[in-house]
């Protein structure tokens, strides 16, 4: 049970049960992939994949990524319409909507642009909506996110014209978005780890990770997650003048935060706890970054998991989307993207 610095008090899931720890995302089968970000299926049942400024087509799990496109920017976000078109969310903020032959479609340049695009998803062939979490490229968002109290988040809809219509503000670091069980729309928070409709209503809190995009499957809901929570972190929300001398005196990089990377240094602070043992690094060891997949069901509820430990490589899950039976998640941490049944085993 963690308490909030804000003194709410949210009871945190505990990693028992349906989210106990197993090995599933480091016994998965992958494929290998630069600096990934995003996945979606496109309208003919094509995986899209992410890999720094370019885009891959899969075809079949095991066929070679074929190049897509290519952008002047980092891709930051992938959606496809069910008429085959593609939002290219690009760092810095930028928009570019392409059709399923990676031709460049006219429109969809907002009024007001987004500071960030986390996720986007169509509506409508005409309509597209944006996660905006509100912060920098430069800026570290997982080293600074968890300590900043400031909602900076948005969440707006732009349609093929330009037009644009902010649906909600006041979210704090939103990352994904996907229609809820009603149809409105509901978007995870990484720090806040609950997810929420577009209104403010919370539909489900006290998830034990820093929550990434959030994916409708056929029996519910899987959630990506960049890390687990992490005890000291919660603890040091408690003591904010030791949190205001670590702002002011180390670089952001170097903050008690979550990783995506599993590496280990004396330079990061708790990792001597992980120090090696009989020449192994134990899964119970403590670790900033981890690889966590929830899957839930219709009322955010968790009922499986995949995981990769602090002994494992495949950290940092970004993204997750469902194809041919499957679910193909993606891991930052270990650079692929990774196959899994909807049950969360490997295959």
């Amino acid at each position: 049970m963690f308490f909030r610095g804000d003194k709410q008090k949210t009871i945190t899931m505990t990693l028992e049960g349906a989210l106990g720890p197993n090995g599933r995302l480091d016994e998965a089968d992958a494929i290998p992939m630069a600096a990934p970000e995003a996945v979606c299926v496109d309208g003919a049942g094509q995986l899209l994949a992410s890999s720094g400024s370019n885009v891959f087509r899969i075809q079949q799990w095991g066929m070679k990524p074929e190049l897509w496109g290519s952008f002047d920017a980092p891709v930051s976000a992938l959606a496809a319409s069910g008429g085959g078109r593609i939002a290219i969310g690009l760092s810095g903020g930028r928009i570019v909507v392409r059709d399923a032959a990676g031709e460049s479609l006219a429109g969809w340049t907002p009024t007001s642009s987004p500071r960030a695009v986390a996720d986007c998803l169509f509506l409508s062939e005409d309509e597209l909506v944006v996660v905006d979490h509100g912060y920098r490229p430069d800026e570290p968002l997982l080293s600074i996110a968890p300590w900043d109290s400031a909602a900076r988040g948005q969440l707006i809809e732009i349609s093929r014209s330009g037009e644009t219509r902010v649906i909600a503000t006041g979210l704090h670091c939103p990352m994904g978005v996907a229609v809820g069980p009603n149809g409105a729309l509901v978007v995870t928070e990484l720090e806040r780890a609950r997810v929420v409709e577009a209104s403010g209503r919370v539909l489900q809190a006290g998830y034990p990770a820093y929550l990434g995009r959030i994916r409708r499957i056929d029996n519910g809901y899987a959630i990506a997650c960049l890390s687990r929570r992490d005890a000291l972190i919660e603890f040091l929300k408690t003591e904010p003048e030791f949190v205001a001398r670590m702002k002011a005196r180390i670089e952001p990089k170097h903050w008690i935060s979550p990783r995506v990377v599993p590496e280990f240094s004396h330079d990061f602070p708790i990792e001597l706890g992980a120090t090696r043992l009989f020449g192994e690094i134990k899964p119970w060891a403590p670790s900033f970054s981890y690889g966590l997949l929830i899957e839930t069901d219709f009322a955010m509820m968790p009922v499986s998991a995949a995981h990769s430990r602090a002994n494992g490589v495949r950290h940092a899950i970004s993204d997750v989307v469902s194809w041919n039976g499957a679910l193909i998640a993606v891991s930052r941490g270990s650079g692929a993207i990774l196959k899994l049944d909807s049950a969360g085993h490997a295959i």
